[in-house]
């Protein structure tokens, strides 16, 4: 069984931020949820189209990844946001 890690373009800050939003209680779950797909996406080799169908495999891991960077961010932002003005 040949197993892969697909690589990770995430920046070492977004990396960070998410590992202290998913460890901290405050943080909602629906702000933890695409961080915990996109991790679990990285990790497992279950791919929506297998690698072996060339550039176009390796595009739906960029592109999966791409969509929850994105949509996890921006939730953590909006979180954020939120929480300083209830301050």
């Amino acid at each position: 069984m040949m197993m892969r890690l697909k690589t990770l373009s995430v920046p070492k800050v977004t990396l960070g931020v998410w590992v202290r939003a998913l460890f901290r209680k405050e943080t909602p779950l629906y702000v933890k949820a695409p961080i915990s797909l996109a991790l679990i996406y990285t990790i497992f080799p279950i791919d929506l189209l297998p690698d072996l169908l060339g550039p176009l495999g390796f595009s739906d891991d960029a592109a999966v990844l791409g969509l929850l960077t994105t949509i996890s961010m921006s939730l953590l932002k909006h979180y954020t946001t939120q929480q300083s003005l209830k301050l």
